[in-house]
């Protein structure tokens, strides 16, 4: 079926040829727009007429469907000739306001139909109905709604039904710009006369038919002009291979949204994007690869000279071994990874190994992450050995742990790029990149480079509009300005930093926490937001520039010089806002300019641009030059003199190399019910005094290895005094370990070896004996928690906290509103000098919860200062609560000095909207 506008019928015509030996019917569906709805109406009324190549064949029957409302309508019998349709919505539909689509069709007698549709008028009060939405009645004759310089800026008007409106065009501000009436042609085309660079807005305003809302597009520079920098810090994650897949619930859904996305890309300058694939989708049985769309997209994207950073993670079920996330045959990763290398090459010029490792995406031990690691980094290097490869992402949490295990196993060997996701506010920036910068410094690769390959921002807050998308929440014009203001300035401070790339999250459509999270650059209808316009103007200033330094312009102002390659000097300033200065979610006014005066002693007439790349003139009196700050950050170019306050010092960075160590030789050990995961995935519980476990050694290499194996920190018992290991093979040995325990009950189990004359990198995993400790540490309980009084309320609901003498216990109860992140953490401020934790190694307190499923994770946040939430802090993972009484205990990390604590915090994230839980016997645990 083909179906188009007829100019001579002035009719929607549908041409359909059947298959043969097929029953013969066609009823295509008219979906309501969103100002369109049948709730006051009484009838609809419309005209049609069928021609079959044999008019004598005749017709089975034609009817109007009315969604699943039955009996259907039925038609008079099709002719040749136009016949007019009265259908009275009373007795044809029970409840016409549930009505958004019907069908109107016929089932002829022969194989080749043509039929045509006009006239369709909804009969009723016209002043009852909604608005008609702007963006619906407006196409924009370019991918995503983005034009680029030299572009036709082509509208069309696509309700013929309604009379000319009078258009309105606005830039960012919300100023009139332009005016107008739409051409009453017969393709009703608008076309815009140039215009500058930037975000804009049109409006529609008629006597006879109400408009609500707009149509967006932006102008950006076309990257065809600019010089190619592969090195070019912005960057973007698209995620387009599962965010822009097919989707029949999204009425508005481009068909071909892998191309636009694409295209959206190329067109905002960007040299490098994110992508993701599922192992399992590529590689469902072992060496049977299908690249499905991961391929379609990175073909599309290196044929617009957008290189791709990978990642994959997913494993197939074939290759696990006892594992729920990760690969446990490590030959099957090496190869599945040398196979990306190779069939990708010159697509995917970077790889990651899996996605936030350390938050959910893989429950395994930190030690199994980093054997995984290994595994892939070989593969990628024997398939591109000039192929950089990067860490998997780690979420940004207050407890580093971790990380720290990955590298004690030799991670630091197995990585070109250390790799953070950041979600938190601008403010916390710095201190984020420290504590990466010191984790790097501890295991000595400080010269690793670092990405960030997922940043977004939260300060928008849930989306406050409801979209056409059932379930699915919108951001408000508001938010999205919000969005925009935050992309240059998280882009900057983070290069400022010394951050080596920043990938913004995310340029395709995309909601998280049940719908009300709105992440993505474009709407759901694939049209792209202000941030947009933004973001490529941050790439056409800046994408080819050195970043210099900070330069002090007055209080609440920021000021970066950069450079550009014709040595002339480049300023970015803005007044500090909300943004700048809050944790969380602040209550912003996007409106209020928050704009601050200041003076560069400079002569002479300057080029600028705004945030959205619209051009401006500053022009210098006595030799001053006067500019004004606001909270959208403005580029000021073409000064030829201007040193930063605080000079940039970059650090030559460089990736891994094989030092004195056979990377091929990988351990990767199986441990049995004996060990028990700590939540944070950085130590085991070690349960019995002889535990069992398996050691594989995989050899990764061609040539067959031999060598001794060394296993420290605990009695071993099985242990071969040699071991040989056939090339891309593995051996399996059934040991048991007896632990030897320090003074605060825990050890290390470091595994290393020397085959062929050369050491291995170590397999290391931190254990403890919870038994132990409870039987042997001493406790001190803190008597004063057991007050209400004393805890304070902490959360993102309405909380309770009452003391429950049936049970003698603490009870915590918080409510949460719609849409919030859920969280409840009541704080307890020790009282000093009585109550200090000094000498202390842990915590120990019985929880029990009413139902354990609602809960996602428990934790102890050990707290340096005494504010009210935020400060300094480490998180202490909790295995999760149980409808009975049990006893958890927490031990403190060995670089964490405990006389520091002057708070705890002791809750949980629930997924339900109430939630309850009790706690009693608290106590501080010490050595013997």
């Amino acid at each position: 079926m083909t179906i188009r506008y007829d100019e001579q019928e002035k009719a929607i015509r549908f041409d359909v040829k059947f298959s043969p030996g097929t029953d013969f019917w066609c009823y295509p569906r008219l979906r309501l727009q969103s100002h369109e709805s049948l709730a006051n109406a009484d009838a609809i009324r419309f005209e049609f007429r069928a021609e079959q190549k044999n008019a004598d064949t005749g017709y089975k029957c034609a009817y109007v469907m009315f969604e699943k409302e039955r009996p259907y309508f039925k038609l008079p019998k099709p002719k040749p000739e136009y016949q007019s349709v009265t259908i009275d919505l009373a007795k044809a539909v029970k409840n016409p306001a549930a009505i958004r689509q019907l069908q109107i069709g016929m089932n002829p007698l022969s194989d080749k139909l043509t039929f045509f549709i006009r006239n369709i008028e909804v009969l009723g009060n016209p002043e009852k109905q909604p608005p008609c939405q702007t963006a619906e009645a407006i196409v924009v004759h370019a991918l995503g709604t983005v034009f680029v310089q030299n572009e036709p800026l082509r509208f069309t008007f696509k309700q013929r039904t309604f009379q000319a409106p009078e258009w309105i065009l606005k830039n960012w501000k919300g100023e009139i710009i332009r005016t107008g009436i739409w051409p009453q042609t017969a393709k009703r085309e608008l076309l815009l006369p140039p215009l500058p660079n930037g975000y804009y807005t049109l409006h529609l305003s008629s006597n006879r038919q109400k408009f609500s809302g707009f149509r967006s597009f932006v102008v950006v520079p076309d990257p065809a002009t600019r010089s190619h920098n592969p090195e070019m810090f912005f960057a973007m994650d698209s995620a387009q291979s599962w965010l822009a897949r097919p989707n029949t619930a999204n009425a508005n859904h481009p068909g071909n949204a892998y191309k636009t996305v694409s295209e959206v890309a190329r067109r905002a300058g960007l040299k490098m994007v994110r992508e993701r694939m599922h192992w399992f989708e590529c590689e469902p049985s072992p060496g049977q690869f299908n690249w499905k769309q991961y391929m379609t997209n990175a073909s599309l994207l290196s044929e617009r000279g957008i290189q791709i950073c990978g990642m994959y993670y997913s494993t197939p079920q074939w290759a696990k071994t006892n594992t729920a996330h990760l690969p446990g045959d490590l030959l099957a990763t090496y190869n599945f990874s040398k196979k990306l290398a190779e069939i990708f090459r010159g697509k995917m010029s970077v790889w990651e190994f899996w996605n936030e490792q350390n938050l959910g995406f893989a429950s395994e031990g930190a030690w199994d992450y980093a054997s995984a690691l290994k595994a892939a980094y070989l593969g990628f290097k024997a398939g591109n050995p000039n192929l950089p490869v990067a860490i998997g992402g780690y979420a940004m949490s207050k407890n580093w742990s971790h990380a720290d295990i990955v590298m004690e196993n030799g991670g630091g060997n197995y990585f070109d790029i250390f790799n953070i996701h950041s979600y938190v506010p601008l403010r916390e920036y710095a201190s984020t990149i420290k504590k990466v910068r010191t984790l790097l410094a501890r295991h000595n690769i400080s010269e690793r480079p670092i990405w960030v390959t997922e940043n977004g921002c939260r300060m928008e807050g849930s989306g406050k509009i409801a979209s056409y998308m059932a379930g699915i929440r919108a951001h408000s014009p508001e938010q999205e300005m919000i969005v925009a203001e935050f992309i240059p300035k998280m882009m900057i401070l983070m290069q400022s930093l010394g951050v080596d790339r920043d990938f913004f999250f995310v340029l395709p459509p995309y909601n998280e926490y049940g719908g009300n999270k709105d992440w993505g650059l474009m709407r759901r209808d694939y049209t792209v937001k202000p941030g947009f316009a933004v973001f490529a103007t941050l790439v056409d200033q800046l994408g080819n520039a050195i970043y210099e330094g900070e330069l002090e312009l007055g209080k609440g102002i920021r000021g970066f010089v950069y450079r550009n390659p014709d040595d002339s000097k480049l300023l970015v300033y803005w007044s500090e806002s909300e943004l700048d200065t809050s944790d969380g979610v602040p209550q912003v006014n996007i409106n209020n300019p928050l704009t601050r005066n200041f003076s560069l002693k400079l002569d002479g007439n300057f080029s600028g641009t705004d945030s959205f790349g619209t051009p401006f003139t500053a022009i210098s009196h006595q030799g001053q030059l006067k500019l004004t700050a606001s909270r959208m950050p403005t580029f000021l170019t073409g000064i030829p003199i201007l040193e930063p306050t605080k000079k940039f010092t970059g650090v030559k960075k460089k990736g891994a190399e094989d030092g004195s160590f056979d990377r091929t030789i990988v351990f990767r050990t199986e441990l049995s019910d004996d060990f028990e995961l700590f939540l944070d995935q950085a130590a085991v519980n070690v349960k019995k005094k002889q535990a069992a476990f398996k050691l594989q050694i995989f050899n990764l290499s061609d040539i067959e290895k031999t060598g001794k194996i060394t296993i420290n920190g605990g009695e071993i018992t099985g242990l071969p005094e040699k071991t040989t290991i056939p090339a891309f093979s593995k051996v399996e040995l059934q040991l048991f370990l007896t632990p030897v325990l320090d003074k605060r009950f825990q050890a290390k189990l470091c595994i290393s070896g020397i085959f062929n004359g050369k050491k291995t990198t170590p397999s290391v995993i931190p254990y403890r004996m919870l038994s132990q400790l409870n039987q042997q540490g001493r406790k001190e309980e803190i008597v004063g928690m057991s007050d209400p009084m004393n805890w304070r309320h902490n959360s993102s609901g309405k909380m309770i906290i009452s003391f429950d003498h049936k049970e003698k216990a603490l009870r915590f109860q918080t409510e949460f509103p719609q849409g919030v992140d859920r969280w409840t953490y009541p704080e307890y401020v020790l009282q000093m000098p009585q109550e200090s934790l000094k000498g202390a190694i842990g915590l120990s307190f019985e929880v029990r919860v009413f139902s354990a499923s609602q809960i996602n994770q428990m934790l102890v946040m050990a707290v340096m200062g005494t504010q009210k939430r935020g400060g300094e802090s480490i998180y202490l993972s909790v295995l999760t609560p149980s409808e009975q009484w049990e006893e958890r205990t927490v031990q403190f990390p060995t670089d964490l000095d405990p006389d520091r604590i002057r708070q705890l915090r002791i809750g949980v994230n629930p997924n339900t909207a109430n939630i309850t839980y009790l706690i009693r016997n608290v106590n501080v645990l010490y050595e013997q």
